[in-house]
């Protein structure tokens, strides 16, 4: 396993955005006994990352970033993750964990089966930051606590997927094991219609006579309720890889949107009875109240997350591969002889 001058395993970031750069920081709050790489095709981004020191060295030539990596992690947009898998493919040995990270897994898993065929080390996850009770932003403990969603194609090798649940711990992330069809069909609901959403409110008061004095009555409520937190053209290619699913929830909102109708049509309700409108509102006023407050501790109404199997040669692998990643385990009781 080819290692840093330091004799540290290297991990290379590809993409030192916040979730890129916020990995490179968090590892390093680990103590993790690891190189950090950096890599970003912006250069003021790369520049960026240095100034916060989120990684040990950058490299602006991609192949030099990646040199005797013991695990890739690409941070970047659908589109540009398969151009630079594209130019990687032949250059990343058999060994080593391309963990990438994506907000829509079934799309990106079939990426890294076409593009790493034969290559059974590669796994797809996605960090569930909700940004309730802070700014998101490059920092250290931007994962902790944080659901870190994991999904392995068919060819993977268990060891990989126990070396990235690892891997997810150190920085301070809960792994949890879905289905990359699971996965995309919720966050279809709960991530990307919301933003469709969005973006159709925008599409049409934009188009509408009153626009020009809109924009100017347009507030906090108008801000919150439209940010997107990304670029047109990478939130287009995620919407458009998850369009089954997408369709699935524009249709349950279709339904949803003639029930309000209904019900803000009616005036009055029958003696004795609530206001269907004011009920749905207090019901799901009290639902997303109830979602913040667990978000906000980051404590969910769920069993324990499920373990990767740590017996045997699996747990020799990761602590001869990663070093001192998984210290911040709690430790197990040692096992009576």
């Amino acid at each position: 396993m080819a290692k840093a001058d330091g004799g540290k395993p290297i991990i290379t970031i590809l993409g030192l955005g916040v979730t890129g750069a916020s990995v490179g920081l968090a590892l390093q709050q680990a103590n993790a006994a690891v190189e950090i790489v950096g890599h970003d095709k912006a250069p003021e981004v790369g520049r960026e990352a240095g100034k916060l020191k989120a990684v040990h060295r950058t490299e602006w030539n991609l192949f030099n970033a990646c040199e005797g990596a013991s695990v890739i992690v690409l941070a970047m947009p659908l589109n540009e993750a398969d151009e630079t898998l594209a130019l990687l493919k032949d250059d990343i040995g058999d060994g080593t964990l391309v963990l990438m990270i994506a907000d829509v897994l079934a799309p990106a898993a079939a990426m890294l089966a076409a593009r790493l065929a034969g290559k059974g080390h590669s796994v797809v996850g996605h960090p569930i930051l909700n940004g309730v009770g802070g700014v998101i932003a490059p920092r250290p403990d931007l994962f902790d606590k944080v659901v870190f969603v994991l999904a392995a194609g068919a060819e993977t090798d268990p060891t990989a997927l126990e070396l990235a649940s690892n891997f997810v711990e150190t920085v301070g992330a809960q792994p949890l094991y879905m289905d990359p069809q699971e996965h995309d069909g919720i966050i279809a609901g709960v991530e990307q219609l919301p933003q469709l959403l969005a973006l159709a409110l925008v599409h049409m008061l934009a188009n509408g006579p009153a626009w020009r004095e809109a924009k100017r009555l347009a507030g906090r409520t108008f801000a919150q309720s439209t940010g997107l937190g990304r670029s047109g053209e990478s939130l287009a290619r995620s919407l458009v890889a998850n369009r089954e699913n997408l369709l699935l929830r524009v249709e349950q909102l279709e339904w949803e949107l003639a029930a309000w109708k209904e019900w803000l049509a009616q005036k009055d309700a029958p003696a004795g009875e609530e206001n269907p409108a004011a009920a749905a509102i207090r019901f799901a006023s009290t639902e997303r109240d109830a979602w913040e407050a667990q978000a906000f501790l980051k404590n969910w109404d769920t069993g324990p997350t499920p373990q990767a199997d740590t017996s045997g040669g699996s747990s020799i692998f990761r602590s001869l591969f990663l070093g001192n990643l998984g210290r911040r385990k709690q430790q197990e009781p040692e096992k009576k002889q």
